[in-house]
């Protein structure tokens, strides 16, 4: 077992519905969850006829040969050097700073800087323990590293299909030049290329909403990279592996979870955010689940796991919600 870091790099515009915006064509996000790329994934090979594929690919996912994160964001430096960005982890820590008595001038600044903490949504890879140990002194932490995603637009359409054409409204995003996302699995070591083959195939058809428009087309920026392999390549490598493996105080999790019974206590004991996960199978409306959100931070891993959300055609409707984690010192 490896993990392999993938690069997506967009060839146009994308629309990744984002069910805690209300989940219409008028609203997108910036990211793609766990669960929604491995349906997709799903939904590829089997568009494909890769049958036998696809009936592996969801045995090696139930034994928890395959983990999966979410997508996140990344920018080519200088170089093409990768700097990879993490979500803020979801966390409260007491600090340790003693009172300090502020002129009103120091106040606003410091105000100001916190107001604008709250809004910062991703944290560079290497910058991530200096964020939490930050947060530990009690102070604001000032990133290094500032990533502009890109541009978002709205276009509007029309429904043709009615008596009446009526318009309606498509949020997309376009992302800035050298940006796009990029996916951490851990898979066998033989199964890293032919999940590698998959991508290219998915980027061809697209991901999210709206690819009859040509919305979510992409390419991979580079061959996947084995992360003990590059562990020295890159300064963000380096500490995503050490993050990945071995023994941490906390954990965060990069992939959307979905615990099983036997793990709600120590869910609830954790610091968590919450996600409601829906969609449709070939027209049909599925059960609603929430899922743990990525940032999400607990004292160890949870498994999560994959449920069955009915049938469909003959086969059963999936939502994945393995666990995939980051380790952090605090």
């Amino acid at each position: 077992m490896s993990y392999f870091l993938y690069q997506l790099s967009f060839d146009g515009p994308v629309h990744f519905g984002d069910t805690s915006l209300g989940g219409g064509l008028e609203q997108a996000g910036w990211t793609y969850t766990s669960d929604t790329l491995f349906s997709s994934v799903c939904t590829e090979l089997a568009g494909q006829g890769e049958y036998k594929l696809l009936d592996d690919f969801i045995s090696m996912a139930l034994e928890g040969k395959i983990l999966l994160s979410d997508l996140f964001p990344y920018q080519l430096a200088d170089g093409d050097e990768p700097q990879l960005f993490l979500p803020v982890p979801s966390i409260y820590l007491e600090n340790n700073r003693k009172h300090v008595s502020l002129t009103l001038e120091e106040a606003k600044i410091m105000s100001a800087r916190r107001k604008k903490s709250k809004k910062q949504l991703y944290c560079r890879v290497s910058e991530l323990q200096p964020y939490c140990d930050s947060l530990r002194a009690g102070m604001q932490y000032e990133p290094a590293t500032v990533m502009e995603l890109g541009n978002e637009f709205i276009t509007t359409k029309v429904n043709c299909r009615g008596e009446q054409s009526l318009p309606y409204f498509v949020k997309g995003n376009v992302f800035q030049p050298g940006v796009g996302l990029y996916i951490i699995a851990r898979l066998p070591d033989d199964f890293g290329e032919m999940f590698q083959n998959i991508l290219c195939s998915l980027g061809l058809s697209g991901i999210g909403g709206k690819r009859s428009s040509g919305f979510g087309r992409f390419h991979l920026q580079d061959d996947g990279l084995v992360l003990e392999d590059a562990y020295d390549w890159y300064v963000d490598t380096k500490a995503l592996y050490t993050m990945l493996t071995g023994e941490h105080k906390r954990y965060m999790c990069i992939s959307s979870v979905l615990p099983s019974a036997d793990e709600l206590d120590a869910t609830k004991a954790g610091m968590y955010k919450l996600r409601k996960s829906s969609g449709f199978s070939e027209g049909v409306k599925r059960d609603s689940v929430y899922m743990l959100e990525a940032g999400s931070c607990f004292d160890r891993r949870l498994q999560g796991q994959l449920v069955n959300l009915g049938e469909q055609a003959g086969h059963p409707v999936w939502r994945y919600g393995r666990g995939l984690y980051v380790g952090l010192d605090i």
